[in-house]
């Protein structure tokens, strides 16, 4: 085998560019693939980081939905609790809100604009002013976005009087949101949220920890069936079972589908590719007819001539997919300075490539491969 590739590479070295020209459309094509599978790889993990709960093994989320739309309070309460905390093989329930932001209206001077409003993160970025968080006592200042900077002020609202719902603040700090992020309008201190803003909030989510030894799904079935008879605001809405990790999961699914697909379309001018492989191949036979006579001659069989021409196909081909693999990889290095994301090229897309490529030579090179094998030794003779 180490001969018929080293003849194989050998035959390639003598026409160098015709060869290469040749590996052109294998290297594009398998260079696309790579940087489409790197950007879609990247995208999709940026996508579901914040989808993932790792704390999701022994949890079920039971939530509520209120049957009208502006319904904005009905959810669970400090009752609702005490009933789904006595449910068995319950651990403990924790309620929270799945839209955990308060929607408020904002005023400066006679500019009237509507905004989002949550409590400050522990650690934030500003573009503009000091400090990296609103600290939890403190009753005056704010933290906005360069959006609603630009809505309100018109860009210069640094230490300038805004108000929320009738109260005064003053902006300490702007922040910006980048392309691939989610953030209000509005960081507040955590004790002015809870003052002021809280209760605009409805609990709509209990988190219930579930014991080791007890079924995640009896629990869900069993929480849904005691709101449905005690649940304080049952007649409000409905309950139901939400499953994280299978959203998750879901989700990923879809983006990798996706991304399969465009690689694919991507993938379809490696036919081409193929096409050339398969002419270059016939080209070569015809002009290693005196070779094919002389190995015939000395006893080389159909099967040896076939592997002969097949494997240096093969060859061609995964020449020019490690050169495409290694093109790709370099592009994508590139678009990452650009992208707000990190593309990533995976162990996969680089088996997937190196596979394809043995395949367009295998596909593409066995028809005239098994021309050579078939030429009548006689007819090869008689043209010597």
């Amino acid at each position: 085998m180490i001969d018929k590739i080293m003849m194989a590479l050998k035959s390639i070295d003598k026409n160098k560019n015709r060869n290469f020209l040749t590996m052109l459309g294998i290297i594009i094509g398998i260079a696309s693939v790579i940087c489409i599978l790197a950007i879609g790889d990247g995208f999709t993990h940026v996508a579901t980081k914040g989808m993932q709960n790792h704390n999701t093994k022994n949890k079920v989320t039971l939530e509520f939905t209120a049957s009208s739309d502006e319904d904005t309070k009905s959810g669970f309460t400090r009752n609702d609790l005490a009933v789904l905390e006595g449910i068995k093989g319950v651990d403990h329930v924790k309620l929270t809100s799945s839209n955990p932001e308060a929607s408020v209206t904002v005023q400066h001077k006679t500019k009237k604009t509507s905004a989002t409003l949550n409590k400050s993160p522990k650690k934030l970025k500003l573009y503009k002013g000091f400090g990296t968080k609103v600290d939890a006592g403190d009753t005056g200042n704010i933290f906005i976005s360069k959006d609603l900077a630009d809505r309100a002020f018109k860009g210069k609202a640094l230490n300038k009087s805004l108000v929320i719902n009738d109260n005064v603040f003053v902006v300490r700090g702007i922040y910006k949101i980048g392309d691939f992020e989610y953030r209000p309008d509005i960081y507040v201190s955590k004790t002015i949220f809870k003052q002021l803003f809280a209760s605009q909030i409805s609990q709509d989510e209990a988190k219930i920890s579930v014991n080791p030894s007890a079924s995640k799904k009896a629990v869900g079935k069993s929480a849904v069936n005691e709101m449905k008879k005690f649940g304080e605001d049952a007649k409000l809405g409905k309950y139901s079972i939400s499953h994280p990790d299978q959203i998750s999961k879901s989700f990923t699914k879809t983006l990798n589908n996706i991304t399969y697909f465009v690689a694919f379309v991507a993938g379809i001018s490696l036919l081409i590719a193929g096409i050339g492989v398969m002419n270059v191949m016939y080209i070569t036979v015809s002009e290693r007819r005196k070779e094919i006579g002389i190995r015939r001659a000395f006893g080389a069989t159909a099967g040896d001539i076939r592997n002969q021409f097949l494997i240096e196909s093969i060859v061609l081909c995964l020449i020019g997919g490690l050169i495409g693999i290694l093109l790709g990889y370099g592009v994508v290095s590139i678009i990452n300075s650009f992208l707000p994301f990190k593309a990533m090229v995976t162990t996969y897309a680089i088996i997937m490539s190196l596979s394809v490529s043995t395949g367009v030579g295998l596909v593409f090179g066995f028809i005239p491969a098994n021309k050579a094998a078939k030429s009548p030794l006689v007819g090869l003779l008689k043209e010597e």
